[in-house]
């Protein structure tokens, strides 16, 4: 059977619904960001240590297994990867959306969704990732692709969140089970993707474990080889423990404080509508930057704009700390996912850029690993820190600790004079 071309000449790789099974994914877990702090601190009536842990136990998995999810996707096709990880995806979503709607969730069990979803997303996230580059088209070239891979990201989980902003409407329940039928029509799509070939490895001699074992290290010797790619990990692991841990506790935990302590009373869904409303301010400004980098093209400056978009992220989680009305709340957080979205689609369009092709999967694992293995130190740190001092202060400590990084790295790394424009 002879394949297919498009009218310009190039054979169809299914980019389009590698796009949407990216989008559907990230609009369920869209959903979860906003109904996982909502089910912990109002329907389980958790503390703020206890909403940390939980924080972590989502983001722990990937810290544990990205790097072995990385050398995975060098060694089988990542597309039955990514087919494996949205069918899984519809057990958990239907399992944590009956246990729900029966009003039989425990702490305990939503610990066991928690560590069950970040070990899928530990398995998905490198694989997904090294599958754009052999479905990217020529057009545009991997920074497009990247591009357009974020805005579907970031267009998804605003949808989820919009979702889940309804759920005085229509129930956290049945909205849980509808990501489980999502991530269903998602595991079709992805069955649709006919990626390039990728690139074959030679065998090579010793065990399973010695293998994985040896491609773990390639691909840190790889990072650690690279001028480029070291210090946008670096920049990843500030991400992950100023960024992430910020985004999942604290900042959740100042929007309750606008409901006057009335949060704790377990018929507040209105807290869900607010966090939702909230979370989609920053990624509606991440796919507004998204969607300009696209229009916009190659960069001249592309170093010192990823390192300028960090920097503004540290100055706004400051100005969190202050007490103001909500809307100007959300205004701000609008303009930290305008930074946001700068920050998350050029870092990883460096990665994908400089990293080697035949390491690149476990380069991204590692890449991952800095962003997300950061998460769970900063869950934990931000949920003590906020019970100690309040979220209000303890805002304040992730987002000065960013800003010395990013002043480190434009006085001592090559990021600053990175273009997408030889140097004349």
């Amino acid at each position: 059977m002879t394949s297919q071309s498009s009218p310009s000449g190039e054979t169809p790789t299914g980019f389009a619904p590698y796009l949407f099974a990216h989008a559907a994914w990230f609009l369920a877990f869209g959903v979860q960001v906003v109904l996982f702090p909502y089910l912990v601190r109002v329907v389980l009536q958790e503390s703020e240590v206890r909403f940390g842990l939980a924080q972590m136990a989502l983001q722990l998995p990937t810290t544990l297994f990205i790097l072995l999810g990385g050398a995975l996707a060098d060694r089988v096709p990542v597309r039955s990867i990514v087919v494996a990880a949205c069918a899984f995806a519809v057990l958990t979503f239907a399992s944590l959306g009956a246990t729900v709607s029966l009003g039989v969730l425990t702490y305990g069990l939503i610990i066991t969704y928690a560590l069950t979803v970040g070990t899928a997303q530990a398995f998905a996230t490198p694989a997904r990732d090294s599958l754009l580059s052999l479905v990217a088209p020529a057009k545009g070239g991997i920074q497009g692709a990247v591009a357009y891979a974020s805005l579907a990201q970031f267009g998804g989980q605003i949808l989820g969140m919009a979702c889940a902003a309804a759920a005085p409407l229509v129930g956290v329940g049945p909205l849980l089970l509808g990501q489980a039928g999502l991530m269903a029509v998602a595991t079709l799509a992805a069955l649709r993707i006919r990626p390039r070939p990728a690139h074959v490895r030679p065998r090579r001699e010793g065990g399973l474990l010695i293998g994985i074992g040896r491609d773990i290290r390639e691909g840190f010797a790889a990072v650690l080889a690279s001028p480029v790619i070291a210090p946008v990990m670096l920049c990843g692991v500030a991400m992950g423990v100023c960024f992430m841990g910020s985004f999942f506790v604290l900042l959740p935990l100042i929007v309750e404080s606008y409901f006057d302590g009335q949060v704790l009373s377990p018929g507040k869904t209105e807290i869900a509508a607010a966090l939702g409303l909230f979370s989609m301010c920053f990624w509606i400004g991440s796919m507004v930057s998204a969607l300009a980098l696209v229009r916009i093209g190659p960069l001249r400056r592309k170093g010192l704009i990823y390192l300028t978009a960090l920097g503004a992220g540290g100055v706004i989680l400051i100005l969190c700390g202050f007490h103001m009305p909500f809307w100007l709340l959300c205004g701000l957080n609008f303009a930290w996912g305008l930074g946001g979205g700068v920050a998350m689609t050029l870092g990883r369009s460096f990665v994908q850029q400089h990293a080697p092709e035949a390491v690149r999967a476990r380069v991204l694992s590692i890449f991952t690993l800095g962003l997300m293995g950061g998460g769970p130190l900063g869950a934990v740190a931000d949920g003590f820190l906020a019970q100690a001092i309040g979220p209000h202060a303890a805002v304040i400590f992730p987002g000065a600790l960013m800003l010395l990084i990013v002043a480190g790295l434009l006085a001592f790394s090559r990021v600053p004079k990175l273009s997408d424009f030889p140097a004349p």
